[in-house]
């Protein structure tokens, strides 16, 4: 059997060109480096370097040995990323998502289901959430449909309307609903960290302006002393009331302004799971009452 030591010794002689040069990076001595290279060949029952005088180099033999070495080394790190995060899973539950109104609800009330759990969330895009799933950096993801991999697990969580967040004067605050191209042109304040959402909106008013900020309260201060539209659900209004505050929420009339979310986890995690999927109902109720109000 093939120690480890070995075949990172062996990578490094290929990566640094010499025995010298691998040495030091491995804060080995030469000699030393050259007998575990020796011990090698032997295992191996071939020669992996041509052996001159003063000289010595990798032949096609060690060349090949190294290749292979690297996937083995990369296989190993990969086995010890993925047990570490398997094993931290058990301990926590990470939560990622495509847009933040869900992370408005599922945290907390994960944290009433599993007390002595752990709860972490973030988002990203649905490929590097799917991506994150499946190595298992995250216990749960949130996405804008289900997932057609018989791997994945996927059930309905709830749905979010947009609304554009208009002054009293504003003149579309007499309509009952609008369209993106109705207010495509105008210019919107809007939190810099709402995911999919920024997505949709640039794609359906490619000649409105958008001035982000990083700090959700001062996108709250600037849209209370400004006339400068921002952007609103049916969630986040059930969390932030002050969005309300001397300003309209109306609805965007348009089908993406309306996002179905789907919890998705792995189907081999599926039970560990199974009190949150049981309860989900909760979300149906209070997704009818926020959609209504």
């Amino acid at each position: 059997m093939i120690e480890l030591y070995l075949l990172e010794n062996l990578y490094a002689v290929y990566e640094h060109k010499t025995l010298t040069l691998a040495a030091e990076k491995l804060h080995l001595t030469q000699p030393s480096l050259s007998r575990s290279m020796q011990k090698l060949e032997g295992i191996l029952e071939v020669s992996l370097f041509d052996r001159q005088k003063n000289r010595i180099n990798l032949n096609e033999n060690g060349v090949l040995a190294a290749q292979y070495a690297k996937k083995i080394l990369d296989s190993e790190k990969e086995m010890i990323e993925s047990i570490r995060a398997f094993d931290l899973q058990n301990l926590t539950i990470s939560i990622g998502s495509c847009a933040p109104g869900p992370l408005y609800l599922l945290p907390a009330h994960i944290s009433k289901l599993y007390p002595n759990t752990h709860v972490t969330s973030c988002m990203d895009t649905e490929k590097n959430l799917i991506h994150g799933l499946k190595n298992y950096t995250f216990s749960l993801i949130i996405l804008t449909k289900p997932v057609e991999d018989e791997k994945i697990f996927s059930v309905k969580f709830v749905t979010e309307k947009l609304n554009i967040n208009l002054t009293l004067n504003h003149p579309f605050a007499k309509y009952e609903v609008v369209s993106f191209k109705e207010v495509d042109g105008q210019n919107f304040i809007m939190y810099d960290k709402v995911g999919i959402w920024e997505d949709i909106v640039r794609k359906n008013m490619p000649n409105s302006r958008f001035f982000t900020q990083n700090d959700l309260d001062a996108v709250g201060e600037i849209a209370r002393s400004s006339n400068f539209p921002a952007f609103s659900s049916n969630i986040s209004l059930s969390f932030e009331p002050s969005r309300q505050e001397n300003r309209l929420n109306i609805p965007f009339s348009d089908n993406d302004a309306t996002i179905t979310f789907y919890l998705c986890c792995l189907s081999n995690n599926r039970s560990k799971l199974e009190k949150l999927f049981n309860s989900l109902d909760i979300f149906t109720k209070f997704n009818n009452y926020i959609l209504s109000s």
